[in-house]
């Protein structure tokens, strides 16, 4: 019998998203209390148990969550697709 040895990629992340055409005030009030609630050291420390990164504070912002989110589209897309992976 042969074995057949993968190496597991673990890839998750999170980020907060509103409805389209949400004022830029309430979304910069929500991006102010999440980057608030990721400095408290609780937070940070419950988030480190659980095995999850904090990004830095310059990478806390809806523009930077717009630039990763693209990327990783840009990285996954072609590899589910290639693999026949649908969501539903």
């Amino acid at each position: 019998m042969q074995t057949l040895r993968l190496r597991a990629y673990n890839c998750l992340w999170g980020g907060m998203w509103a409805p389209k055409g949400t004022p830029k005030g309430v979304i910069d009030m929500l991006n102010a209390a999440v980057v608030e609630a990721l400095a408290d050291q609780t937070v940070r420390q419950r988030l480190a148990d659980l095995g999850e990164e904090i990004p830095p504070r310059a990478q806390q912002t809806p523009q930077a969550l717009a630039v990763h989110h693209k990327a990783e589209i840009e990285k996954w897309w072609p590899i589910l697709k290639a693999a026949g992976i649908k969501g539903g």
